[in-house]
């Protein structure tokens, strides 16, 4: 009797398990679908970054060959061409960044710090370039500027937490050097030297010009 019951209950089940994919199998099927068209999609799109992404790197290392080769002027003109092909790429920050280094080489310091600035004002890049250009810009006006207006502008690199702390500091050092202010330079040459964190080679600089003072004092 037992047998009847679970033939007829498992009867029951196939019955409404038809019922079910009938009312709900296409929708199964399109939801399937859909899932591997998404899926697929997905792959398809990380493919083309990738392949966009080597393709800017080749660009890139293509304008840094002919720079090393004496030919600045094609090299400008790789980069220029990768900034409008691969907006938003880091290689189009990169040869921003190497166009305006380039104006500067070249004697453009007015194009340079145009260029650097315009990197620094662009709220789509992140703030470690964005802080970067800033340095560079202020590093090229450093010449023209009093040492308060350079300070201003680098206010937030000077921050003891900030990465490019020391490499403001210098610049900002050499500016109270200039202008005669020497307590003001021993102050922040001071704290490049006694930061281990610091680079070898700034922290370096920094004690060979203390010493200088010292015995210039």
């Amino acid at each position: 009797m037992s047998d009847i019951f679970r033939e007829v209950d498992e009867d029951l089940r196939t019955e409404r398990a038809q019922q079910l994919w009938a009312r709900y199998g296409k929708l199964a099927v399109a939801a399937a679908v859909a899932l591997v068209v998404l899926v697929a999609g997905y792959t398809l799109w990380q493919q083309q970054i990738a392949e966009r992404r080597m393709t800017a790197g080749t660009r890139y290392a293509e304008a840094e060959a002919e720079l090393a080769r004496g030919n600045a002027e094609q090299a400008a003109a790789g980069w220029g061409l990768l900034v409008q092909e691969a907006k938003g790429d880091g290689y189009a920050m990169l040869a921003r960044l190497r166009l305006a280094a380039l104006a500067a080489e070249k004697g453009d310091t007015a194009g340079a710090i145009s260029q650097y600035k315009a990197i620094a004002a662009d709220t789509s890049l992140s703030n470690e370039y964005r802080d970067l250009a800033t340095l560079l810009a202020t590093q090229a006006e450093s010449a023209t500027l009093a040492p308060e207006a350079l300070e201003a502008a680098l206010k937030p690199l000077l921050a003891d937490n900030h990465a490019l702390r020391h490499q403001a500091r210098e610049i900002l050092a050499a500016a109270f050097l200039k202008a005669g202010k020497t307590d003001s330079a021993r102050t922040l040459l001071t704290a490049i030297s006694d930061d281990p964190a610091a680079p070898t080679g700034l922290r370096a600089r920094s004690t060979e010009l203390l010493a200088a003072l010292g015995k210039a004092g």
